[in-house]
């Protein structure tokens, strides 16, 4: 009764924190009363109290019939509803009814939104899963009467004044919170697994983090189950693209959703809200909401929503919704073409309108047709042609869609915009224009995937099938999807124009045009990735686009870049006859090698697809484009590769000429970077792989025993390495690029032996040899790899030689300094300090490529450098860099050298000495190292997570394919001895690293990864050699790994510990010393602790449950009174005998399951000397009941 507002409202929170506390005390009549009262207060001074008391006052309502809902009786539940509902519908102004429903909704969603009732997770369940059906389809179908009944007085007031207007808008947006909260609620299901996840809450991340589409991320708090999500993270659960997607309704939605009047009323209301731009209150909230809704609605989906008694009816519904969407999408597409798309205000409804066709059209193509046409079941975009007259009409205007946005792109760069942009967004592409193209490219490459899939299914159906009944088999899908194809060739030569000539002009955009902008393009070119990741999407988009028409666009593109490359050279010319001026010259230049850098990029991703083994094939359509062709001169696709060589021969002139200082490094990388993906598969290509390949590609590029030309390409290929090393020698990426084509060419077999055998190998061996020291040393590692995998096709005299030049040239980088008699003077020098990291790199590499050719000589110069490494070690022992390349060093040996290609136990003892010396020495010296540097130095982890690699990788080595260390792959004693050494390693991780860095998130994943192998494999060693100060602090690890953020962290966690606990109980630790025994003591005892607290109260990963609940088991087999005092604390937790009763009944009932358990029996029966963890599979029913239903109590909200 005061006059107070803060007073009303403050009494209205106390009113609520009443009733959830002492619930039990009020009781559930005077809980309803009392809710009753607090409603019709709020209708009698819906227009007195103020906004806020308002809001309080129907947020407390919407709390007390929540928390009374599961006791209230079903058709009291009704009443209430029926309540709300006529109150919507009868609107007055504000609308108690509404907000007080808008309330309802996001306390029984749960999430973020929910109120704290401190009550079991059951609780909030059972009051979804009753009110999503029929209370929740009530307020909806009010809420849409609403919007309806504005609609029409929008219709009648378009001249009313802007107080009856302002009305109708605040009705509207009112309404649209409603819909939007109804179509972004996550149902519950009766399919067990969901449940299970809906009781474990949101997963967790898989890797420490996670991209996110750009597209589709409002609303998604709503999406989840979480009742944890108490910053909107819930929407986790949801690792697709499709993590917004439509959620899945029930059947009984079916006469609301799927109607055709409601359908196209959330398309007028969009157009309604337009109208509401002059109320800046309202506005662009309910256009937002609105656009929100389309999008929602146009990813209706899911079996049970188009549920009819038979599958002809279902695919009517279907083709029926898909025809409403269509129409009305249509409409929309065309008002959003006739804006000016660019401007800002438009930017929601372009970028939502992009969305609701990805979704539409993503959905669609997913959802199966039940209809079965001449003994086939029709093609999902087949059945949308067929069943929809609008279907091309649709798909024509969505083309268009893409190329005005492409456009209007272009539009900004040549307008007063272009500056605007640029300061605000970067460049146009991060416009949201570019934005929305980015979706709908997604959409069409959806489409253009789906036709080939189909493509490929039927050519290997047919295949199989031998042609019987093929065209009968085909006649449907065959004609439709033909017909449709042409279409798309039609379209796609549209889009690949404007988005070539948006390309050409963003060119101009960033090659800078005057002095004050040049310091600001340097930067920014350094500070971005390369073109080719940056924009991978849309350049697969555009070969998608490219290859349903090879011939035309092959055309345009090889029409572009010989232009350019003909401009180029006359520009060149110019500059060397002196007749143009030189800051013209510059310019266009410049200008022209970023356009060809681009033009080479689509050619790149055009004719090869990613990826250097031999499985990456040239692409069908390229081979049926290619076949089609006459003669070599008409097939642009030798064509285009050619003039690549040749524009790389053009850029790469000699260091002394003036032209050198126009020539650019960038397209240079680019033009080696689309050689390598190209030249593995073109080159020297194996005909067998293909049914057919065209005489022009096998002339070109083939073998010369098949009559082509490959030899000589790849002669010159290395001409131009070498080129570009003279011309380039300081560009560390161009000369990567380099090296890695050589690699690329190294890992085809056929063209490493044409190289090997070509009289310009030993040459370009020579100079790489001899000129190492010119180029960066971050590259030399590369350089020697790929030398050494070249070399390993030559024959057996040449290979020794070879390889006898790598092994002096690793040898002299370190003698040259350590030898040297000035060396304990001058050894931090930074010049030395580089020629030995640069040895230490080329090490690395020559340790990348080993292989059973090489594998011997590399194994000796590993135990001829070994010395060498002592003595760094014992001279930078107290820094950083070269410890770390010597560990990084090991880590490759231990990776890369097969242990079992050793002649005998002397040799394999020799390297596992090798690698304990090291390992001693390292930790001698690192244990005083200072610790001025901050504990988590990048260069102090890397050298932690090498260390741990090299570690992993011996064990994996050593073990090869034996199940443990009592089988052992090798002879015993040299098993034993590999033991020691990887138990030693174990060891130096943990004294040379702090708790700090063991506990970093990716030092975490691998180390756990370590405990559980060595658990795996090498429990006895670890029992008789690890210290116990060093297993105490694996049980702390192991107690940081349970319930951990990241996915593979916990995985890797339970792992270990079932090992760990499945070994001590079956084996035993009773000849242990004391000491150890209480260290595994007490750290199963916490183990355990904390296991249980995770899986009984934690948001827990439901894919993480087996294995967790394998480690719980095991430990409590370990150490069953422990097990038996937690849960006695459970017991106490609850404040009546209902709650223990049921927690009691629960245990007993999974302790029977347990020791019924054939998993279990089997464990505490072996016999085996380290045996396998208990299978989780067989423990999964057991277990996931006994925590769904602990869990339903236990979790509190």
């Amino acid at each position: 009764n005061s006059n107070v507002p803060t007073a009303k409202f403050f009494a209205v929170r106390g009113i609520k924190e009443a009733v959830t506390a002492s619930y039990a005390a009020i009781g559930l009549v005077n809980a309803l009363a009392l809710r009753d009262e607090l409603f019709q207060l709020a209708l009698a001074n819906s227009r007195s109290f103020e906004s806020f008391v308002l809001d309080s006052l129907c947020w407390v309502i919407a709390v007390i019939t929540k928390r009374a809902w599961v006791d209230t009786p079903e058709e009291q539940r009704l009443a209430f509803t029926q309540t709300l509902c006529e109150d919507i519908v009868r609107h007055t102004t504000p609308c108690i009814g509404m907000i007080t429903a808008t309330y309802l909704i996001d306390e029984i969603a749960g999430g973020s939104k929910c109120s704290q009732f401190r009550l079991p997770w059951e609780f909030h369940y059972t009051c979804k899963t009753t009110f999503e059906n029929v209370h929740m389809l009530h307020i909806f179908e009010a809420a849409l009467k609403v919007i309806h009944r504005q609609l029409q007085r929008s219709a009648e007031m378009q001249h009313a004044p802007s107080g009856g207007s302002h009305t109708i808008a605040y009705e509207r947006r009112s309404a649209l919170h409603i819909a939007d909260r109804v179509l972004n609620w996550a149902f519950t299901s009766s399919d067990e697994s969901k449940v299970i996840a809906a009781s474990f809450g949101h997963s967790k991340g898989r890797s420490g983090g996670g991209n996110t589409s750009k597209a589709g991320q409002r609303g998604s708090s709503r999406d989840s189950d979480n009742l944890d999500d108490g910053d909107g993270s819930g929407s986790a659960i949801f690792e697709s693209e499709f993590r917004n997607r439509t959620p899945l309704f029930p059947r009984n939605w079916q006469s609301l959703l799927l109607s055709g009047e409601i359908l196209t009323m959330f398309f007028s209301v969009y157009e309604a809200t337009l109208s509401d731009q002059m109320h800046a209150y309202f506005s662009p909230g309910s256009t937002h909401l609105a656009l929100q809704c389309l999008v929602q609605v146009s990813g209706i989906r899911g079996k049970d929503i188009f549920a009819s008694a038979d599958a002809k009816g279902s695919d009517e519904l279907r083709a029926e919704f898909a025809r409403v969407i269509m129409r009305n999408q249509l409409q929309m597409i065309r008002h959003v073409c006739s804006m000016d798309l660019v401007s800002e205000g438009s930017e929601d409804m372009v970028v939502a309108t992009t969305q609701m066709i990805r979704r539409f059209i993503e959905t669609q193509l997913e959802e199966p047709s039940s209809t079965v046409v001449a003994n086939q079941r029709l093609h999902s975009l087949a059945f949308l042609v067929i069943g929809i007259p609008e279907a091309h009409e649709y798909f024509g205007e969505v083309s268009k869609f893409i190329c005005m946005l492409l456009n209007s792109a272009a539009g900004i760069l040549r307008s007063d915009m272009l500056q605007r942009v640029d300061d605000d967004f970067g460049d146009v592409d991060n416009y949201f224009v570019m934005q929305a193209f980015d979706e709908l490219a997604n959409a069409w490459s959806t489409v253009i995937n789906q036709i080939r899939e189909w493509e490929y299914l039927e050519e290997a159906a047919a295949g199989t099938n031998s042609g019987s009944n093929g065209d009968d088999k085909q006649v449907s899908n065959q004609s439709v999807l033909s017909s449709f194809t042409h279409f798309l060739v039609t379209t796609a030569y549209l889009i690949r124009s404007e988005y070539i000539q948006l390309r050409m002009l963003m060119c101009e955009d960033s090659v800078p045009s005057n002095s004050s902008r040049a310091e600001t393009f340097s930067i920014d070119q350094g500070l971005l990735a390369k073109d080719y990741v940056v924009y991978e999407d849309q350049l697969q988009f555009f070969a998608l686009l490219a290859r349903l028409d090879l011939r035309t666009s092959l055309d345009r593109m090889y029409e572009n870049l010989c232009s350019r490359c003909n401009a180029l050279q006359e520009e060149f010319k110019s500059i060397e006859s002196g007749t143009a001026g030189e800051s013209y010259n510059q310019h266009t230049i410049d200008l022209l090698h970023e356009q060809t850098q681009w033009i080479v990029l689509m050619i790149g991703f055009t004719l090869c697809d990613s990826g250097t083994s031999e499985r990456v094939l040239i692409p069908k359509p390229v081979l049926e484009y290619s076949a089609a062709c006459s003669n070599t001169g008409q097939d642009l696709t030798v064509q285009c590769i050619m003039v690549l060589l040749k524009m790389l021969e053009f850029e790469l002139v000699s260091p002394s000429s003036p032209l050198a200082a126009y020539g650019s490094p960038l397209l240079v990388e680019t033009l080696f970077w689309a050689l390598r993906r190209i030249a593995p598969v073109y080159f020297l290509l194996d005909r067998s792989d293909y049914r057919e390949v065209s005489k022009s590609t096998i002339t070109a590029f083939g073998s010369t025993g098949d009559g082509g030309n490959g030899s000589a390409i790849i002669n010159g290929v290395l001409d131009l390495v070498k080129r570009t090393f003279d011309l380039w020698s300081a560009e560390e990426d161009v000369l990567q690029m380099c090296v890695s084509i050589l690699l690329a060419l190294g890992q085809r077999t056929a063209i490493a032996r044409e190289i090997t055998s070509s009289p310009q190998f030993t040459p370009l061996m020579q100079y790489f040899t001899s000129n190492i020291g010119q180029f960066p040393e971050a590259i030399h590692g590369s350089i020697i790899e790929a030398l050494a995998l070249l070399a390993c096709h030559s024959s057996s005299a040449d290979h020794e030689r070879c390889f006898s030049d790598l092994k002096t040239l690793i040898l002299r980088s370190f003698s040259q300094v350590v030898h040297s008699s000035d060396f304990m003077a001058r050894h931090q020098d930074a010049r030395l300090v580089n020629q030995l990291l640069g040895g230490l790199d080329m090490m690395d590499g020559l340790l990348s490529a080993a292989n059973f050719r090489n594998m011997d000589a590399i194994f000796g110069l590993f135990f001829e450098v070994q010395p060498l490494f002592e003595q760094l070690l014992t001279v930078y022992g107290h820094g950083d860099e070269i410890p770390c390349e010597i560990i990084q060093v090991m880590e490759s040996a231990a990776r890369y050298l097969d242990v079992s290609s050793l002649p005998d136990d002397e040799h394999m003892l020799r390297f596992s000495h090798c690698f304990r010396t090291l390992l001693r020495k390292y930790q001698t010296s690192a244990v005083g190292r200072s610790t001025s540097q901050s504990d988590t130095d990048i260069e102090s982890l890397s050298k932690i997570t090498s260390l741990i690699s090299a570690i992993s990788y011996l064990v994996h080595n050593e073990m090869g394919f034996a199940p443990n260390e009592a089988s052992p792959s090798i002879p015993k004693a040299v098993a034993d001895d590999f033991g020691e050494t990887e138990v030693f390693g174990l060891y130096c991780v943990h004294v040379t690293a702090d708790s700090s860095q063991l506990l970093t998130p990716n030092v975490l994943r691998i180390h756990i990864q370590l405990i559980s192998e060595m658990a795996q494999y090498r429990m006895p060693s670890l029992i008789r050699w690890l210290p116990t100060e060093i297993w105490a602090q694996i049980m702390d690890v192991l107690l940081a790994g349970i319930d951990h953020g990241i996915y593979d962290i916990g995985h890797r966690t339970y792992e270990a510990i079932s090992r760990l606990g499945a070994y001590v109980k079956v084996a035993g630790i009773g000849n242990a010393p004391a000491e150890l025994r209480d260290v595994f003591s007490r750290g199963f005892k916490q183990l355990l602790s904390k296991l249980l607290q995770a899986l009984l109260f934690s948001p827990f990963d439901v894919e993480l449950v087996e294995y967790a609940g394998t480690a719980l088991v095991t430990l409590g087999l370990l150490d069953p009174s422990h097990l038996q005092t937690c849960f006695q604390d459970l017991f106490a937790q609850g404040d009546s005998a209902a709650f223990a009763e049921r927690l009691s009944s629960t245990l007993t009932k999974f302790n029977s399951d347990l020791e019924a358990s054939d998993a279990v029996r089997g464990l505490l029966k072996t016999v085996e000397p380290i045996p396998d963890p208990i299978d989780s599979a067989e423990l999964r029913q057991p277990l996931f009941e006994f925590l769904v239903n602990t869990r339903a109590v236990l979790r509190i909200k």
